[in-house]
């Protein structure tokens, strides 16, 4: 007859009988949410640089064939338009530099299309409304009540800007990510759905529904030396700081500037 292990002492058939307790169960629980609470931020924080990073690559294309297009053309493309045929915005002129324009989802901010960001053409009336990622300064920091000789132009072709007339190239602002909004109201369309914006760069004017910038606190924006830097939403919209950046004589034209009330800073 075998004799019985003494009480409080190991033998082999013990292995692999012992289970969790609740509180040891607990604890591996609460060591896994610390770890994913650690993580998941910084992992948010890399997709967010990975998604910037693409977007400045995306404007330095753009800023290449807005180059080779300036070059053939000695001047800066209309915001949309055209004189003798179909309705075209700047991005569509760029097209043959390129082989992509506003209605690829290849174009945009990864940032932007990530969020569902709509990439539509709306027709209220007789007038086209185009919802992009990217906003051309086609008005400079008068906006769309002021004069079309501050930007880069908005109609063809008198209103352009030549390569010349950009006095500082190196610190105009010639393509941005947009100001985007949530369900944007738009004259005479309502309200369109999902996140959008218009194609022409929004100076500093105060906005309802208004959403962050998609990459942290600015927007990238590609210059007219082709350079591309974030620019932190507190600067782009503040007049006293970066007005000059706006128009092609590098000057600030505070006769331009809405009342300080209706700033978005």
């Amino acid at each position: 007859m075998k004799a019985k292990a003494p009480i409080g002492t190991w033998s082999p058939q013990h292995l692999g009988t012992r289970a969790f307790t609740l509180v040891e169960l607990l604890l591996v629980i609460a060591i896994i949410a610390l770890l994913a609470a650690l993580l998941l931020p910084v992992l948010s924080r890399t997709k967010a640089q990975s998604q910037s990073a693409s977007c400045k690559n995306r404007l330095r294309q753009i800023g290449l064939s807005l180059a080779m297009y300036v070059s053939d053309h000695h001047r800066y493309p209309p915001m949309w338009g055209d004189d003798t045929g179909p309705f075209q915005t700047w991005s569509d002129r760029l097209y043959p530099y390129t082989l992509l324009n506003w209605t690829n989802r290849a174009w945009h901010c990864p940032a932007y299309t990530a969020k569902d960001g709509l990439t539509k053409l709306v027709m209220p009336r007789k007038e086209p409304i185009v919802l992009t990622s990217y906003a051309y300064n086609a008005y400079g920091i008068a906006g769309m009540d002021g004069s079309p000789k501050l930007g880069l132009g908005i109609w063809f072709p008198a209103s352009l800007a030549a390569e010349p007339e950009l006095r500082e190239p190196s610190e105009m602002f010639t393509v941005a990510d947009t100001r985007t909004y949530r369900d944007l109201f738009i004259f005479g369309a309502g309200i369109v759905n999902g996140l959008c914006d218009r194609i022409e760069m929004q100076p500093y004017y105060a906005q309802t529904e208004e959403t962050p910038p998609l990459h942290g606190k600015g927007y990238n924006i590609l210059f007219g030396d082709l350079h591309v830097v974030l620019v932190k939403r507190n600067d782009l919209l503040f007049p006293l700081r970066t007005a000059h950046n706006w128009n092609r004589d590098n000057r600030p034209h505070p006769e331009a500037w809405a009342p300080r009330n209706e700033w978005a800073v």
